[in-house]
């Protein structure tokens, strides 16, 4: 029997935070909590030790989606008509998507405590819930290991990527770490965006007081969902208006005359400048580089920070990489309740998944040199 007590809280303390030493991204995710939905639900997962916290995970529970959702779309297309509607699950998703998407576990485990062990006892937690089809969880490969004896189907999924700034004071000091091509591109892609006549402006401070800012927020990131190839399963929560609304954050927006045509939001973590959400129009913005201008924006204003690191998120897009981004894979782990579902899922589902990357074992993802 496990040492550990695991319950199900949707609220977490300043004080509990601290315990297990979650940092800023942490207390974001927590502001997300109150805009659940009946259809995509949060909750923290927080195992005990007697009466002293040891780790907390965040956790949302999709409730009966269709299991094809997830399909990358040609995929989705012909599957989802014939058994998307008889395949609905009830998922329980244990990942950093409403913590800046970091590129570290979920689990927040406070130190000298077991890790695989108080993992074991969220997992078990997990699969004990009621009408629950499935448990998946996204974690860095020497973090998931645990995993791969307690029924897990563990593949590779997108990989998270950052651009190190370390040990650089000016902009120049992390252009000398990139290759001849790619600085060559920088300077090309900013004398674009100054030759067109746009701007980058940054602003900081609780979005909903600043309602025009919301607005212009709120309207590319509807723009982005609509444009983007991924299905985003809890976005009804990630990018509520309330939800968006609450978050404290480093906005940097695109300007060409009157319009916004794009915009990126940060937090800062300890030493890490952290993407948490972002947005274009799909129109002007590709026009002028907008894109590569926020992100080179944002690269100089980690480093203004004294920051290490700027942390994009999953590697959704090739000018992630072309900035300079460093991959980091991420593993995920499924489990199926039904031994059926799991084979299912192990042979046909797995593989298509949009944002499947290979087998364990698979090449991982590097940088090159020359684009």
């Amino acid at each position: 029997m496990s040492q550990f007590r695991v319950v199900a809280d949707v609220n977490l303390s300043s004080d509990e935070r601290a315990a297990v030493g979650g940092g800023e991204a942490v207390a974001s995710c927590a502001k997300y909590f109150p805009f659940s939905t009946k259809e995509t639900e949060l909750f923290w997962a927080k195992a005990y030790d007697g009466e002293r916290l040891t780790a907390i995970a965040p956790v949302v529970r999709l409730r009966k989606r269709k299991a094809t959702d997830m399909l990358r779309p040609p995929v989705r297309k012909w599957l989802g008509p014939i058994i998307g509607p008889l395949a609905r699950k009830t998922t329980l998703l244990v990942d950093t998507a409403f913590m800046a998407y970091d590129a570290c576990s979920p689990f927040i485990i406070a130190p000298g405590v077991d890790r695989p062990a108080v993992k074991r006892a969220i997992s078990a937690f997990l699969k004990a819930q009621k009408k629950v089809d499935t448990v998946w969880i996204s974690e860095p490969p020497e973090e998931a290991e645990w995993a791969a004896t307690e029924k897990y189907h563990q593949f590779l999924t997108l990989p998270m990527v950052r651009i190190v700034t370390e040990n650089c004071r000016k902009l120049d000091d992390f252009l000398a770490t990139l290759s001849r091509n790619r600085r060559r591109n920088f300077r090309r892609e900013r004398d674009t965006f100054a030759k067109a006549g746009a701007r980058i402006e940054m602003w900081q401070g609780v979005i909903g007081e600043n309602p025009t800012l919301h607005r212009q927020v709120m309207a590319l990131l509807g723009s982005s969902e609509v444009n983007t190839k991924f299905n985003v399963p809890y976005n009804d929560v990630l990018t509520n208006p309330q939800a968006i609304a609450a978050q404290w954050q480093i906005v940097l927006t695109a300007h060409l005359g009157d319009q916004v045509v794009g915009f990126m939001s940060c937090l800062v973590d300890g030493k890490r400048l952290m993407q948490c959400h972002g947005g274009l129009d799909y129109k002007i913005s590709h026009e002028i580089l907008a894109y590569h201008n926020l992100i080179s924006r944002a690269i100089e204003h980690a480093i203004e920070l004294g920051c290490d690191a700027l942390t994009l998120g999953p590697f959704t897009n090739e000018t992630k990489k072309r900035a300079g981004g460093k991959m980091r894979p991420i593993v995920s782990s499924l489990w199926n309740r039904l031994p059926g579902d799991a084979f299912f899922a192990k042979k046909v589902f797995s593989k298509n998944f949009e944002v499947y990357r290979g087998e364990l074992g698979a090449p991982t993802y590097a940088v090159d040199e020359e684009d």
